[in-house]
């Protein structure tokens, strides 16, 4: 594989992950992630009063443009800064519609934000409470990417995340079974893996996301390696 200057794409695509859910006590139904990036480990574990990434339940679903155009409008007036998704999300065993925020400032925030959300139209669950529980998630993400070598990415706006191409579609059971499997096999084994897909010209692409504070392409190229032969090994 040959090393090409960087080219850099704006796209959209999904990210599929799974992760540990618990309902905020809000009059509507809130979920936040206990672990965003369950298979990485930091040396420190900032205790931050921020919510880190939380899960806005739908009581039905709404066109994904719907969303956006209603955030853009939010975002006009909103006093904080948030980062907004459309995505689905495993409750109660099934997958419901959701808006996925990152980066506010503190939990406060939240029960105006949804009173904005709902100014738009959008309706959402009854607030109730959920345990701790492992759920599926699959967000709709706007990426901004340097292609630093065919098929392998690097985020502009997450430096800590890289991502490589895959030939094949997988599901959530068996890439996490090959991703338990690579990790038990290497040294190098603190990143979280999550499925993904980026459109591109010639068609959707599917990849692998890793993060790790330190990515890098030599980590992407091992990994894709990695992945490409524990696949195949499954595949036949």
């Amino acid at each position: 594989m040959t090393h090409h200057n960087s080219t850099t794409i704006e796209t959209i695509g999904t990210i599929e992950k799974k992760e540990t859910l618990v309902s905020l006590n809000y009059n509507d139904l809130v979920l936040e992630s206990l672990h965003p990036f369950p298979g990485y480990h930091g040396t420190t574990v900032p205790d931050k009063p921020n919510p880190k990434s939380i899960f806005l339940i739908l009581k039905s679903k709404y066109d994904e443009e719907q969303i956006i155009r209603a955030t853009l409008r939010i975002k006009e007036n909103y006093p904080s800064y948030f980062d907004a998704s459309p995505g689905k999300i495993q409750v109660f065993n099934t997958s419901e519609p959701c808006i996925r925020i990152k980066g506010l400032e503190n939990y406060q925030l939240i029960p105006e934000l949804i009173s904005l959300y709902k100014a738009e139209g959008l309706a959402f669950m009854k607030g109730r409470s959920v345990e701790a529980y492992q759920g599926l998630i699959s967000i709709k993400k706007y990426f901004i990417l340097d292609e630093i070598n065919e098929g392998i990415y690097m985020d502009k706006e997450t430096p800590e995340m890289g991502y490589f191409e895959i030939d094949d579609k997988l599901d959530w059971d068996l890439f996490e079974k090959i991703t338990m499997e690579i990790k038990h096999n290497i040294e190098e084994n603190n990143f979280d893996a999550a499925l993904g897909t980026i459109y591109r010209k010639s068609g959707l692409k599917d990849v692998i996301r890793i993060y790790d504070t330190n990515v890098c392409l030599g980590e992407c190229l091992f990994l894709s390696d990695k992945y490409a032969a524990v696949i195949k090994q499954h595949k036949k």
